[in-house]
């Protein structure tokens, strides 16, 4: 299993609901779901699925980058991790920022070595 973490914001969204309602409908995700958690902000988290891809949206509680407030985690079954890092940047660059998000990648997230990529 490969994974990528995205941090994003749009303009238009004020809530966790709105934003990753925008960000599924931007990329076309129709099987999607909202789902409870203690282990999220606000209890809650969004998960959807698109071509092998899992999408779970949530409030970051990641305080260095305050500035992209929705945390994206992308994971599927993938050889390598840089075929995934190549499919959501894609995904990304076609469909998402189109429509107004500004998001970044965050390389070894959580982590000694952290390293932000904006798109």
């Amino acid at each position: 299993m490969q994974y990528v973490n995205l941090l994003g914001v749009h303009p238009g969204c004020v809530e966790l609901r709105t934003f990753a309602k925008k960000f599924f409908d931007a990329l076309g995700v129709n099987d999607r779901e909202e789902r409870e958690s203690s282990n999220y902000i606000d209890g809650c988290y969004f998960k959807g699925s698109l071509g092998g891809m899992t999408f779970s949206v949530a409030i970051s509680d990641e305080d260095a980058h305050e500035n992209v407030p929705y945390w994206i985690h992308i994971s599927a079954d993938l050889v390598t991790p840089d075929a995934l890092e190549d499919a959501v940047s894609q995904l990304i660059r076609d469909k998402v920022l189109p429509m107004g998000f500004q998001l970044v990648h965050i390389v070894n997230f959580g982590k000694r070595g952290e390293l932000r990529i904006d798109y």
